[in-house]
Order: C-alpha cells, then sequence, then structure tokens
C-alpha cells in the first residue's frame, strides 16, 4: 500500500472518511461492544494513519464519534435501509410471478399471498441475522435501553431512529404494493406504516430468543394457514401472516 504522506498534510475531510472506514471494517470483523469499548479514537488514530489534532477538531470526544460511525455502518450495508434484502425481493417476485392464476379471487389471492409470506420471511430470517447493520441495530438498541446512561445516548438514540424510520418508511412501500397486487387494504384506522411497526418488533423480539435458543425459533411447522395444503413455515412466517392478516382486509374491488 503506498505512503499517503503525512499525517498533518490530510484534509478534514479525508480524515473524516479514513476514520470512518477503519471504524467500520474494525466492528465487520469484532461486532460491535455493548460499551463501544473497540471504538476508541487513540486505536483508530494510528490504524487510520490520521493526524490526532484534526481528529478531535472533528469529533471532540468518542461518542460525537460513535453518532457519526452509527451512520456509516448502516450506510456500509444498504440492505437495512431499503427494507427486504436483494435476495428476499427475487424470492417475492419469484412467487408473484409464479401464481397468476391465483389473483383471480379473493381465496386464491389470500393462499398466494401466505405463500410470498411463507417463503420470503423464512429467507429473510436467516439472511438478517449475519449484517452488520442488524447486529448494529440490536447492539445500540441494547445499550441504549440498559439504563447505564450511555455516553452521548441522545444523539445516538436520534441517529438510529433516524435510520429505522428509513427502514420502516421502506417496509411500508413494499407492503403498499403487496396490498395492491393481492387487492388488499389497511383497516380502518391502520396504515402500512403500523403494519411495518408491527412486524419490525415482531422480528426484534423473535431474533432475541433466536440467539437463546435457535433451534426453537427456527425448526419448521408444517402447518395449513388456509385452504392449501400444508407447508413447512419458520415460525416467523406464521406470525408474520397473523400479523398481516389482522392489519388488512380485502379491498372493495375483489371479487370472489
Amino acid at each position: 500500500m503506498q505512503d499517503p504522506g503525512p499525517r498533518s498534510r490530510r484534509p478534514a475531510g479525508e480524515t473524516r472518511v479514513l476514520m470512518l472506514a477503519a471504524a467500520v471494517e474494525r466492528v465487520k470483523e469484532e461486532g460491535l461492544q455493548l460499551d463501544y469499548a473497540n471504538i476508541e479514537l487513540e486505536d483508530l488514530i494510528r490504524a487510520a494513519g490520521v493526524p490526532r489534532s484534526t481528529v478531535f477538531r472533528i469529533w471532540p470526544d468518542r461518542a460525537a464519534f460513535v453518532v457519526d460511525l452509527v451512520r456509516a455502518l448502516f450506510e456500509a450495508d444498504p440492505g437495512f435501509d431499503t427494507g427486504f434484502d436483494g435476495e428476499t425481493m427475487q424470492l417475492i417476485e419469484r412467487a408473484l410471478a409464479e401464481s397468476p392464476d391465483a389473483a383471480n379471487t379473493a381465496a386464491g389471492r389470500q393462499a398466494a399471498l401466505r405463500e410470498v409470506l411463507r417463503v420470503a420471511v423464512a429467507h429473510n430470517m436467516a439472511s438478517v441475522e449475519g449484517t452488520v447493520a442488524w447486529r448494529v441495530y440490536r447492539t445500540i438498541s441494547a445499550a441504549l435501553s440498559s439504563g447505564d446512561g450511555t455516553q452521548g445516548g441522545e444523539d445516538i438514540r436520534a441517529q438510529l431512529a433516524e435510520i429505522v424510520g428509513r427502514y420502516l418508511d421502506r417496509m411500508a412501500e413494499v407492503y403498499r404494493g403487496l396490498n395492491a397486487a393481492f387487492g388488499l387494504r389497511m383497516r380502518a384506522g391502520l396504515t402500512e406504516q403500523d403494519l411495518a411497526v408491527a412486524v419490525m418488533a415482531m422480528v426484534d423480539g423473535m431474533g432475541d430468543h433466536r440467539r437463546i435458543n435457535p433451534g426453537m425459533i427456527d425448526a419448521p411447522r408444517t402447518v395449513a394457514l388456509g385452504e392449501e395444503d400444508a407447508g413447512d413455515w419458520h415460525l416467523a412466517g406464521i406470525a408474520v401472516a397473523g400479523i398481516y392478516s389482522a392489519f388488512t382486509e380485502i379491498g372493495d374491488s375483489s371479487s370472489d
């Protein structure tokens, strides 16, 4: 690797980029510790090869740096910001394409929707746990709820709320699209955003139990949720199907 030159010559913008890149790489390798103990500015300054004085002009303390790092970590993993990961979206599109005849009746649309949820949720539960963004989200959530008065907690909370808000907006768009495809509408008093929040809260809780006892959560359940034959479901898929059914109803334009 070519020597970029004396540290003192680095402009503030380049220093910011290099510091955040070094921190993101560390989190990818080690994870983010609950007390952010592995995010020490002095260590990162050495790893990034940047001038110490510039770093402390940009971030007066570690708490200020962590606020910017939170955004950088999620930007490095855009799947969290855009909703379902790319492979899950492909599974949804494939399930939609494979059931065109089912769209002729309300019952058929309901069965097709359940198949989409059965396939997509199982895949997404398996894929999301391995992403940096999801692991960081869980760690920061735990730190903020620990009651230990995390340094810079309010700024970090605001940053995380903004990022999660974008994620929920994107998921609301996905649910809007599914509702349109299957002739559904939200029940009076509820919105697609409410649906997104409910599903995310369920996934959060199930993810917590999954880390304690993965077999209890991941073991397939063979069940029929409608008139169609029984199929193998992930427990989260059954829960999402139940939430979806409770939050939506058949639209006026849907025929039997």
